[in-house]
C-alpha cells in the first residue's frame, strides 16, 4: 500500500478570480477592494465567485427583487450605484479630513520638538489655529477642532517620531562601509549623567550620514566599563561589526580616553577580541584647544577685568547707569557682557569689550568712588591690549574647527595654518610690528612706552608648547591625512602595499588629475571607478568618516540644558532623547509611513455596513 501527501487546501485568495459585469443586474452586487459588496444588505462575499453570490442573493433578497426585470431592474440598479458612490464620497472625505488632521497634529509635534518647546504649547498652538479659523474661515470651525494638540498626543507624536528617524538611521548604516564615533558625556540640571554619541558613516556611494545614535541617561557610575556597554549596544542595535570602525573622538576624559580601564581601552579589546585593526582615537581638537588657551597665565589682566565686569553687571543700579553712560557718550557698544569660564569663545570677547570701552569704564569707576589705578598703567594696559589680540586670534582659530561634515583634513590644515601663522606673530610681535594685532596697533599710537616683550614672548613660548603635546595624536595621523588629501603628491614606496599599485595608475592618469582639482574631495573619490580603485576607495571612506572634534555633542548638550531646564526638569529620559535626535537630525520624518501604520480611520466597507444599518 502505497503512502501519499495529503493535499493541501486550497485558498481562495490565491484563485485570482475576476469579476463579471453581469453579476451587477443578476445579483445586484458590485465589486469593491476585489471583494464583491452587496448594494442591496452591503454585505460583503469574501469569495468572488457566481456560486456564492448567487447563493447570497437567493436566500436573502430573491424573494423581494426577483420580481424585478427589464429596465426596471436595470434602473434599480443605476439607483443602488448612485447610492452606493453618494455614500463612499461622503466617508471618503470624512477619512481624508481625518487623516489630514492627523498629519497637522504630527508635524506641528514635530516643530515643537525641534525647537525645543514643551509639550503643552500644543494646546496654545491649537487655541491659535482656532481663533484665526473663527476670523477667517468659521465655516471649517468643526475641521480644525478635530486636530489633537493635546499634551499628551504631542508627547506620543513626538515618540513616534524620534522612532521613524532611528529606523531611517538603522536602515542607513546597513550599508556603510566604515563608521566613526564621536562621544561626550555632560550632566543635566537632575545631576543626570547624559552620554551623547554621534556617528558618521560612508556607504559605497560616499554617502555620508552623520547623526545622533543615541543617546544615554546613566544615572549610576559613568565609568568607561559602563560607557563601554553603551557603545556596545549602540553597534548591536545598527548592526554594525568592530572591523568597520574607523576612529573615535571623545571629549578627553579619563573615562573616555584611558588605554586600561576606559572606553579606549575597551575598545581595543574588543578589536582584537574581533581579529581586526584598532580604529584611531582622537581626542577632540576644539577641546585641545581650548586647554591651550587655559594654560596661557593671563591672570594678570584677566582678574582685573572680571572684577570690573562683575562690579558694573552684577549690581542693577550700576548695569543701568553704566548702559546709560554708554547711551549718552554714543559709545561703540552698548554694553559689557559677562566672563564665563566654561564658554569657549567668552575670555576673548569680554577682553576685546573691555579694551575698547576702556576710556568709558575708567570715567564710570571713578564717578562712582571705586577708580582702577591699572586703567592708567600703560604696562597693563600693554598686556590687556596683547591679552584681547591673542585671545582674539585663538578665537577666529576655535571658529574654523566648527561645524558639520567637516573633514580630518580640513582640520588637520586648519591647525597646520594656526602653527605657522603663531611662528609669523611672535616675529612680529617680538620686533613691536602689530600689523595682525588691531588692539596694539591702537594702543601703540595712543602711548609712548614700550611693549612687554617679555610677557608676551612667554605667552607664545607656552602656547607653542600647549600645541604641540596636545595636537600629538594628529601629528602621528599625518601622513594618512596628507596622502588623503592629495594622493598625486605622495612616495609611493611609503604607502601602504595595497595602495601602491593604485595610485600609480591614479598619478598617471591625467584625466583623473583635472577632476581632482575641479571637485572636492568627497566627490573626487566617488567618481573613481570601483574595479580600479576599490582600496584607495575603501581608504577614502575610511577617513571620510573621522570626527575632528565633539562638536556636534558640545551643541546637542547646549540643547540639553535649554529643553532640560527648571522648568522641565521632569521630562522622562524616552522624550527627551527623542526631542534630541528630532533636534539634531538631517532626515525628514515620513509622515505617510507613519499615519499608513495607523488604525484609527474607518474603513470604507465598515462605513457602508453602518449607514445601511442606520
Amino acid at each position: 500500500m502505497s503512502l501519499s501527501k495529503p493535499q493541501k487546501k486550497r485558498k481562495a485568495d490565491l484563485e485570482c478570480r475576476a469579476y463579471k459585469a453581469e453579476w451587477s443586474e443578476n445579483y445586484f452586487v458590485t465589486e469593491l477592494d476585489g471583494k464583491a459588496l452587496c448594494l442591496l444588505c452591503s454585505d460583503t462575499i469574501a469569495v468572488l465567485k457566481e456560486y456564492n453570490i448567487r447563493r447570497h442573493y437567493q436566500t436573502k433578497h430573491s424573494a423581494q427583487y426577483s420580481q424585478l426585470t427589464g429596465k426596471e431592474r436595470s434602473q434599480k440598479l443605476e439607483t443602488l450605484k448612485w447610492t452606493i458612490s453618494l455614500q463612499r464620497s461622503f466617508f471618503t472625505k470624512i477619512k481624508n479630513e481625518n487623516k489630514a488632521a492627523s498629519k497637522v497634529s504630527l508635524r506641528v509635534a514635530h516643530l515643537l520638538a525641534k525647537e525645543g518647546k514643551p509639550f503643552t504649547d500644543g494646546e496654545l498652538i491649537k487655541s491659535c489655529l482656532i481663533v484665526a479659523v473663527e476670523e477667517m474661515c468659521p465655516e471649517k470651525m468643526d475641521l480644525f477642532n478635530n486636530i489633537s494638540l493635546s499634551t499628551r498626543t504631542v508627547a506620543r507624536r513626538v515618540e513616534n517620531i524620534g522612532s521613524n528617524i532611528t529606523n531611517q538611521l538603522i536602515n542607513k548604516a546597513n550599508d556603510f562601509e566604515w563608521f566613526s564615533l564621536a562621544l561626550d558625556e555632560s550632566t543635566d540640571i537632575t545631576d543626570t549623567a547624559q552620554l551623547l554619541l554621534f556617528i558618521r558613516g560612508v556607504n559605497a556611494d560616499f554617502e555620508v550620514t552623520e547623526e545622533l545614535a543615541s543617546m544615554n541617561s546613566l544615572r549610576g557610575t559613568t565609568t568607561g566599563e559602563d560607557i563601554f556597554k553603551e557603545v556596545e549596544e549602540m553597534l548591536t542595535k545598527y548592526n554594525l561589526k568592530w572591523n568597520q570602525l574607523k576612529c573615535v573622538t571623545t571629549d578627553g576624559g579619563k573615562n573616555m580616553s584611558g588605554t586600561g580601564k576606559g572606553l579606549v581601552g575597551s575598545i581595543y579589546t574588543a578589536c582584537e577580541n574581533a581579529r581586526c585593526t584598532r580604529p584611531m582615537v582622537i581626542h577632540c581638537i576644539i577641546h585641545q584647544h581650548v586647554l591651550c588657551g587655559k594654560y596661557l597665565n593671563l591672570s594678570c589682566v584677566l582678574e582685573p577685568v572680571v572684577s570690573t565686569v562683575n562690579f558694573i553687571r552684577s549690581r542693577g543700579l550700576n548695569h543701568r547707569q553704566f548702559r546709560d553712560f554708554l547711551s549718552e557718550v554714543e559709545a561703540e557698544y552698548p554694553d559689557l557682557p559677562y566672563h564665563t569660564a566654561v564658554r569657549w569663545l567668552s575670555s576673548g570677547k569680554v577682553l576685546l569689550r573691555f579694551f575698547e570701552l576702556r576710556a568709558e569704564i575708567e570715567i564710570f569707576l571713578n564717578e562712582k568712588k571705586r577708580p582702577q589705578p591699572l586703567l592708567s598703567n600703560t604696562e597693563w594696559l600693554w598686556k590687556l591690549a596683547f591679552a584681547a589680540d591673542i585671545m582674539g586670534f585663538l578665537n577666529g582659530f576655535n571658529l574654523k574647527l566648527q561645524g558639520k561634515t567637516v573633514l580630518i583634513c580640513e582640520t588637520y590644515t586648519a591647525v597646520k595654518s594656526f602653527r605657522r601663522q603663531l611662528a609669523l606673530i611672535e616675529s612680529q610681535i617680538m620686533s613691536s610690528c602689530f600689523v595682525h594685532f588691531p588692539c596694539c596697533q591702537t594702543l601703540k599710537e595712543e602711548v609712548d612706552s614700550p611693549f612687554p616683550h617679555e610677557f608676551a614672548g612667554d605667552i607664545f613660548s607656552e602656547l607653542k608648547k600647549q600645541f604641540q603635546q596636545r595636537f600629538s595624536d594628529l601629528d602621528a595621523s599625518a601622513e594618512d591625512i596628507s596622502r588623503f588629501e592629495n594622493p598625486f603628491n605622495c612616495t609611493i614606496e611609503e604607502l601602504p602595499p595595497n595602495l601602491q599599485l593604485e595610485v600609480i595608475n591614479l598619478q598617471c592618469d591625467n584625466m583623473l588629475k583635472g577632476k581632482f582639482q575641479e571637485n572636492n574631495l568627497t566627490e573626487f573619490y566617488k567618481c573613481l571607478p570601483s574595479d580600479e580603485y576599490g582600496e584607495l576607495r575603501s581608504y577614502a571612506q575610511g577617513l571620510i568618516s573621522v570626527f575632528g572634534s565633539t562638536y556636534l555633542c558640545e551643541k546637542t548638550s547646549s540643547k540639553i540644558k535649554y529643553v532640560k531646564s527648571q522648568y522641565r526638569s521632569a521630562l522622562t529620559d524616552e522624550h527627551l532623547q527623542s526631542i534630541m535626535m528630532i533636534g539634531s537630525t538631517n532626515f525628514d520624518p515620513q509622515f505617510e509611513e507613519m499615519l499608513s501604520k495607523k488604525n484609527n480611520f474607518i474603513h470604507p466597507i465598515s462605513s457602508l455596513k453602518l449607514c445601511f444599518k442606520q
